[in-house]
């Protein structure tokens, strides 16, 4: 059988990434569908450019709702195709569906509920049965919240990945920020969150195949240079014989809740060496390509290990090098008022990673660049 994939996410480089990573393992790209979902992509479709594509088979929907008709469509062809999902909506979607899907699609699955799954405050209390240390929190309804919270400074943010934007994630410092922030955040539900003053945040991404039954962490993201809300920062990927981390809680955890497919785990670790689990993204990560460039393609492996259930010849499950991974564009401003404008174009050039520059498949790169020129001149 020979292997036909279906990414499928939002504009946006981790989309892209997938499909290198695809593409640099010799799929044919004839075999590999894009999904968007979105508007307004005829302005900027930087994927389509990608040369691992056929421009035909990009496609595009609205909202998440459309993803499962859209399948059933595609599956009418007979074929049977591996899914990737890269955000924390068409995975929650894409799961969900699993029964009505597996007749045609090899898809992630979990033994969960993974709507309840999805729950900040439900990850963290399988963190904790699995042996992790979680900070001290609780999950409210904004509107009925009623001065309970004692400890600060706290973050707040959406009780899931999908039930409100990285705006709503907040750290807070008293009780007066606290309800400002309440009044002001789109979503209707939060976790106050006790703030760790970290010395590090990593992540762990990796693979999970038969619910656990094999756990694939080349290696670990220290961040560098941390955006605001989110971890698509500077980071150095780094060997995970180098992070001294609990490995029976994270495989403890990943089998407690059964989970087959890509994904990456988030920590932060304070000033005495105490990790605090934060969350789990059930897709492939934003900041995943980074493992591609250190050799080890997980998407890829995924995939292949559907059709055969076995690894890929050739294929490594290891790396020796650090690799350092810029978010290009958006890590200009922040890079250059961090560091100044010759040491950012140091690290851009020698960084052996990035979102989008890619030398081996470079018209994605300037698609942005002109998008980015074309709204400076407006």
């Amino acid at each position: 059988m020979e292997l036909e994939v279906v990414v499928i996410g939002g504009l946006h480089h981790n989309t892209l990434g997938v499909v290198r990573a695809l593409g640099e393992a010799g799929v044919n790209k004839r075999n590999i569908c894009v999904l968007l979902i979105g508007k307004d992509f005829n302005t900027n479709n930087f994927i389509s450019k990608s040369k691992y594509l056929v421009s035909s088979n990009v496609n595009k929907v609205s909202t998440c709702e459309e993803i499962i008709p859209w399948l059933d469509s595609l599956s009418k062809d007979g074929n049977k195709r591996v899914i990737i999902c890269c955000s924390d909506e068409t995975a929650e979607t894409v799961i969900a569906n699993r029964d009505r899907l597996n007749q045609s699609y090899f898809t992630p699955e979990i033994r969960v509920n993974i709507h309840e799954f999805m729950s900040k405050e439900n990850q963290a209390k399988v963190a904790v049965e699995s042996g992790f240390n979680v900070p001290k929190g609780m999950v409210i309804k904004k509107d009925d919240y009623n001065n309970n919270w004692d400890t600060y400074p706290c973050i707040i943010k959406p009780i899931s990945s999908i039930a409100g934007g990285k705006s709503d994630i907040r750290i807070l410092h008293n009780k007066f920020d606290l309800e400002s922030a309440l009044k002001c955040i789109s979503s209707e539900y939060v976790q106050i969150q006790e703030y760790i003053r970290k010395k590090i945040e990593y992540q762990l991404i990796g693979c999970s195949l038969d619910n656990g039954s094999i756990i694939i962490i080349p290696g670990y993201t220290d961040i560098i240079r941390q955006p605001h809300n989110t971890n698509t920062g500077y980071l150095k990927y780094s060997n995970i014989k180098e992070l001294s981390y609990d490995s029976n809680a994270v495989d403890s955890f990943i089998k407690r809740i059964g989970y087959s497919g890509l994904f990456s785990l988030e920590f932060i670790r304070d000033n005495e060496g105490n990790d605090y689990f934060l969350e789990i993204n059930m897709r492939n990560d934003g900041n995943a390509y980074c493992v591609t460039s250190a050799g080890v393609n997980l998407p890829y492996i995924w995939c292949y290990y559907q059709l055969h259930k076995t690894f890929p010849d050739n294929s490594s499950l290891s790396f020796n090098n650090p690799v350092f991974f810029i978010p290009d564009f958006s890590d200009v401003k922040r890079g250059i008022e961090t560091v100044g404008l010759f040491m950012w174009i140091k690290q851009f050039l020698k960084a052996e990673s990035h979102s989008v520059w890619n030398k081996k498949d470079m018209k994605p790169f300037w698609a942005q660049v002109c998008m980015y020129v074309k709204r400076a001149l407006k």
